[in-house]
């Protein structure tokens, strides 16, 4: 048994959950949405599993392939419905069928888009768990955000709880008598936070993909200089710094609906610094907010400037 784990975001999780993690799906409404060859033998599975015809499901993007892939029968999924605040993970998903392939109409179906083909099924079990205390379970640092992916837990991060079997039921319980760790113990750079900060900055990229199109459409509007510290690639690196800016999304992708269309209003364009910089807050800060700091900052170390 892996545990995993999906951060969904406020908006997806208010408007899905009640759909099929809250709400039961018909197995025959399932089965009339799949490949031929599939059909039969996710009928034949899903009904030995849930006799009364009816179970919970869940799915994610293409993007989380690489994760989703390893994901078996009687692993457990938990979903956060938020991270604002103490942040709240209400849904634990005790997974009894999954099967490795797209399922872009069943998706459809069950959320009115085709973009969370990698469904899985279980019957949801309701748990008392905020995203504070679940970073303190399974000992990641307070700043760890998952901004939108899913991921594995590591076996050894549950080992107070003797593994995952021992978690799961300690979340069933519902005792939270744990002692919270002292992150001063804990070394940094930490090899695992490195490496979780690494998956989530490439998944991150299928997850919410961007248009491609707006984007383009952005550097022909703004160019190729920073909106927020005027910073130019080109200037500073030669060659190859040309045509070379990041775009940031002023409202974060993972607390839209999927089909919120963008428009030029909703860019700007960023060096990697203050790209890094206006998402250090959460939400995110604005580009108004961003150049006040700079400007600021820029005051204390040359009070006569007019930057």
């Amino acid at each position: 048994m892996n545990l995993y784990f999906h951060d969904v975001g406020l908006k997806g999780a208010t408007a899905d959950f009640p759909k099929t993690v809250f709400g039961e799906v018909s197995i025959d409404d399932i089965a009339e949405r799949l490949p031929p060859h599939l059909k039969d033998e996710v009928l034949t599975t899903l009904t030995k599993e849930f006799p009364s015809g009816f179970c919970n499901a869940w799915g994610v993007p293409s993007g989380a392939k690489s994760v989703i892939r390893n994901l078996e029968c009687n692993d457990v999924m938990l979903l956060i419905k938020t991270t604002g605040g103490d942040g709240e993970m209400p849904a634990l998903c005790h997974v009894k069928g999954f099967w490795r392939e797209e399922l872009p109409v069943l998706s459809s179906f069950l959320w009115g888009s085709n973009h969370f083909p990698y469904v899985f099924f279980f019957k949801t079990k309701e748990i008392d768990l905020t995203w504070t205390q679940f970073k303190q379970d399974v000992n990641y640092l307070p700043k760890f955000r998952p901004s939108g992916n899913v991921y594995r837990v590591k076996e050894d991060r549950l080992s107070k709880f003797d593994g995952v079997d021992g978690y799961v039921a300690h979340l069933l319980g519902g005792s939270y008598a744990i002692e919270v760790p002292d992150y001063s113990t804990v070394q940094e750079p930490d090899p695992d936070t490195e490496y979780a900060e690494g998956e989530r900055k490439v998944r991150e990229s299928y997850f919410f993909t961007r248009n491609p199109q707006l984007v383009a459409d952005a550097k022909k509007a703004f160019g190729y200089v920073c909106q927020a510290c005027g910073f130019d690639f080109e200037k500073k690196y030669g060659e190859v710094g040309k045509n070379y800016i990041e775009c940031h999304h002023k409202n974060p992708l993972s607390e839209q609906s999927d089909l919120t269309p963008s428009t030029l209003d909703d860019v700007c364009m960023l060096c990697s610094n203050c790209h890094r910089m206006i998402h250090r807050t959460r939400p995110a800060m604005s580009l108004e907010q961003l150049r006040h700091i700079l400007r600021e900052m820029q005051e204390r170390i040359d009070p006569w400037s007019d930057v």
